[in-house]
């Protein structure tokens, strides 16, 4: 389901595009976020339509299949807005983050702003429970050479964090001052 609200921002961002345009477009900009095919694209884009979120204009062509320019409708427009403003499921990776975050333009103020404190407060969640390995080591629950492993990738992960966190504080700031 996710992928079709890609499908939605896109064709919202982009006003008219064909198929074959917004599967150039995933392949360039959202790869690392999300893989689709084109075989996956126009199922999607006839369901879309089906269920009245997209529209398409038909473009005649010499010697080729005739060109479908799709747009989103007022229907598909509310279903983006509220997935837009839903809040991003916790993710290990910071892609399901990034996946929706790309699309902030589309977004109110204060959506950008929410998603942007609950992955600062999810990353500070994340730190706190691994500053807890080094009482679980120490207690015997986990043994010295794994203790060795785990705390050096608690490490690597906490760092991480850190650096999204000073990353999307940044970013609010930009936010805040728009």
């Amino acid at each position: 389901m996710e992928t079709d609200l890609v499908l939605l921002a896109l064709i919202k961002t982009h006003k008219k595009i064909t198929g074959y345009e917004l599967n150039s477009s995933m392949r360039d900009s959202d790869r690392y976020f999300l893989s689709v095919s084109l075989a996956y694209i126009y199922p999607t884009l006839k369901k879309l339509h089906q269920r009245g979120l997209v529209t398409f204009t038909t473009v005649p062509m010499t010697n080729r299949p005739d060109k479908k320019l799709y747009e989103i409708t007022p229907a598909g427009e509310e279903v983006l807005r509220e997935w837009l403003k839903k809040p991003i499921e916790p993710d290990m990776y910071f892609s399901a983050f990034l996946l929706k975050m790309q699309f902030a333009p589309l977004m109110e103020k204060s959506t950008v702003l929410d998603h942007i404190d609950r992955e600062i407060a999810r990353l500070q969640g994340k730190i706190s429970d691994l500053g807890q390995l080094p009482n679980c080591i120490n207690s015997g629950k986990i043994d010295q050479p794994m203790g060795e492993v785990l705390l050096d990738i608690s490490n690597l992960l906490t760092g991480t964090s850190e650096l999204r966190i000073a990353w999307l504080t940044k970013w609010r700031e930009r936010v805040l001052d728009a």
